[in-house]
């Protein structure tokens, strides 16, 4: 109650301002946005106005917020703060946080080996050539915080360590292939052995780790297919969200979500990052959010 307290007087002289003043939201996992404050109710969450575009974020997740000096902009303003992405730029990373480069999950007798992928803004989607059969139109930014993904795929072994199932020393080291339920189920009974909560990764987070600094380290030797989290649709009226899970009714263009999930494929050339539904035989790899295992690993 004391730190609500603390909060809610340091937003005082912010929301007399909110219409007209760039701020800075300090997030708890040290990302930052700017953007102008359009509305705060500390026992629930501030409106944040991004490059035009509203989006609310919990109070619970907001370590401070700052007013930037003599920076007074519309709150309807197309131009994009400092910290967001312009055009031309894939990602502007913005975590700073003090989290170890990697950790290995051990699970019976496999190791995974967990790499660090830093938090920030991303200008999601592809509208190159190939784009069309991609449904990876239009591009639009979002936010992803900071998380780890496993350096290479999940091998066959941990059926072994999770189902107690035979497998055979020649296909140890293979990667699993499964429907999306049947590697979700995986996924899921790792993080209750482990107790880490691991999971697929979102398509967000697959296209920001294929872009990032870490791409040649996670991807260096894995182009196949691989599962995401997310059902697959067209992007479509797609406003700023941070860490979207997939689309809603609302964002989808015929208000249909397909059955089907998001493939992503790593490859070569302009058409590298590939996309497509799911179908028998893919890949998997898992991710977690470096605030969710923060202090576990150090």
């Amino acid at each position: 109650m004391k730190k609500l307290l603390i909060l809610m007087i340091a937003l005082l002289p912010i929301v007399a301002y909110a219409q007209e003043k760039q701020s800075v939201v300090t997030l708890k996992n040290g990302t930052e946005l700017k953007g102008v404050i359009k509305a705060i109710d500390p026992t629930d969450a501030l409106t944040i106005v991004i490059a035009g575009i509203e989006t609310k974020i919990k109070m619970a997740d907001v370590a401070k917020v700052e007013e930037i000096a003599n920076s007074s902009v519309s709150s309807d303003t197309n131009e994009f703060p400092k910290s967001v992405l312009r055009k031309g730029e894939k990602i502007v990373v913005t975590d700073k946080a003090d989290y170890p480069e990697s950790f290995v999950l051990n699970i019976g007798d496999c190791e995974i080996n967990m790499i660090l992928v830093r938090g920030g803004d991303m200008n999601m989607g592809y509208d190159g050539d190939g784009s069309l059969g991609m449904d990876s139109e239009p591009v639009h930014e979002v936010g992803v915080t900071s998380f780890y993904m496993s350096e290479s795929y999940l091998p066959y072994i941990l059926k072994k360590d999770l189902f107690n199932k035979k497998t055979y020393t020649k296909t140890a080291q293979k990667y699993i292939f499964e429907t999306w339920n049947s590697c979700n189920e995986i996924v899921n009974k790792i993080a209750e052995v482990t107790a880490v909560p691991v999971r697929l990764p979102t398509e967000a987070e697959w296209e920001y780790a294929a872009c990032s600094d870490k791409q040649s380290l996670i991807f260096g030797k894995c182009h196949s297919e691989e599962y995401c989290s997310d059902n697959y649709a067209d992007f479509y009226n797609c406003p700023y969200t941070v860490d979207p899970t997939g689309p809603t009714i609302e964002n989808t263009p015929n208000k249909e979500i397909s059955k089907s999930h998001v493939v992503r494929e790593y490859k070569k050339g302009p058409n590298k990052h590939k996309r497509g539904k799911s179908s028998l035989m893919k890949h998997v790899r898992i991710v977690v959010k470096a605030k969710d295992v923060d202090g576990k690993y150090k």
